[in-house]
């Protein structure tokens, strides 16, 4: 014979109490259907949660925010000019005065570093930029209109694949001349923008055969709102992970071209031209050389494990692997 709670000395409060708080109530005056949820997900929320659940990702990412907090607060509080020769301590292992040693002018590499983080990554993010404005208005036109523009587009793309990325940068800097910052951004970005227009127009192609484009076409909408409020929002997730799969080459690219003479002038300093100076002397002094790779690498790192994540988070297919 069953037995109910009250017989066991158990109240039917404590039951309902956390059976409100496992299914709760809607507010008062809200009208819901019979198995509706209560509380609206959204995509960015669920990929949120998916992202913080990425261990690898989440480090990375806070690592990532420590690099770029270092490279903006340190040069404004460091007690060292970063342009201030003084022989006297050149090329200075590191110590507790300077955690990254001297370069060969007696300059504190901490602080060098830190100005030249600045340099790299600000090229990086506003090639980046340039990139995807280019490779999104290219691809997302070819992708939405279709036929023979989207043929005469792709073919124009197919002969710019021909040019080689860093022979072509080098040819744009040795015109327009190297050492300045938006100089290099032209370079950079002018040849890299190929894979994202091809990225975008076929996601531009996936999403206008959904039904709300069709909707939005049979209430006379004009291609360009169903482009810009329909079509391109929803490759969003897909450009947030180019900026992390597009800025490691970015910053290889800035690296080598300074490496090699053609990126910024002194005595402004970024990672790349920091190599340049470290390899003049890497038998004598290797740290000069060592910072600045290591800083190049913790930053790539850093970008690919983000765009990982990201990848996983915003891919609902990935919810359940």
């Amino acid at each position: 014979m069953s037995s109910t709670p009250q017989e066991h000395g158990v109240g039917l409060a404590p039951l309902r109490q956390r059976k409100e708080r496992r299914y709760p109530t809607p507010p008062d005056g809200v009208q819901t259907d019979a198995g509706a949820p209560i509380r609206a997900s959204s995509l960015w929320r669920d990929a949120w949660y998916r992202y913080i659940r990425n261990r690898a990702a989440v480090i990375a990412g806070v690592a990532f925010l420590v690099l770029v907090a270092y490279c903006l607060i340190w040069p404004i509080v460091s007690p060292y000019d970063p342009y201030a020769v003084d022989f006297s301590q050149a090329s200075d292992g590191p110590s507790l005065a300077h955690p990254f040693g001297t370069d060969q002018f007696g300059r504190d590499l901490f602080t060098r570093t830190a100005l030249g983080g600045r340099v790299s990554i600000g090229i990086g993010f506003a090639a980046t930029f340039v990139i995807l404005t280019i490779g999104v208005t290219y691809g997302a036109i070819a992708g939405f209109l279709g036929g023979f523009v989207d043929n005469g587009l792709m073919r124009v793309l197919d002969a710019l694949y021909g040019l080689p990325y860093l022979p072509f940068a080098i040819i744009v800097l040795a015109i327009f001349g190297g050492g300045n910052f938006w100089t290099m951004v032209v370079a950079l970005s002018i040849a890299s923008w190929f894979t994202t227009a091809r990225i975008v127009r076929g996601q531009i192609i996936t999403l206008k055969e959904n039904d709300y484009v069709r909707a939005a076409h049979a209430v006379g909408a004009r291609w360009l709102r169903v482009l810009g409020r329909h079509l391109l929002p929803n490759t969003l997730g897909v450009l947030v992970i180019a900026v992390f799969l597009e800025l490691p080459g970015v910053i290889l690219g800035e690296a080598f071209l300074s490496f090699i003479g053609l990126g910024i002038s002194p005595p402004d300093a970024s990672w790349g031209s920091m190599a340049q100076d470290g390899y003049r002397a890497y038998r004598t002094a290797p740290h000069i050389i060592i910072v600045p790779s290591v800083a190049i690498a913790y930053l790539i790192l850093c970008a690919n494990f983000i765009a990982d994540g990201l990848r996983d988070a915003l891919d609902p297919r990935t919810r359940e692997t």
